[in-house]
């Protein structure tokens, strides 16, 4: 079984990369975005979401603190 998995990894790592990415830029991934990936398309946003790229630290709006808070989006750690 492990040979299998490492063959199915190895043989899809231009996905695994996609999705790993998707995963940066958008902190969850939904089925639509993952048969995006699947079908070799760049993945949609997710349904709901804001569309763009994650706020950076120095972002912040006035008066507030440009840290994030413990739990909040992995980008911004």
């Amino acid at each position: 079984n492990y040979e299998r998995a490492r063959k199915i990894l190895t043989d899809n790592m231009e996905k695994l990369h996609a999705m790993a990415e998707s995963l940066i830029r958008f902190e969850t991934i939904d089925r639509k975005q993952i048969d995006d990936i699947m079908a070799g398309r760049e993945p949609r946003p997710p349904a709901g979401g804001d569309s763009s790229a994650p706020r950076s630290r120095n972002d912040a709006e006035p008066g507030q603190s440009s840290e994030p808070e413990i739990g909040g989006p992995a980008s911004l750690h």
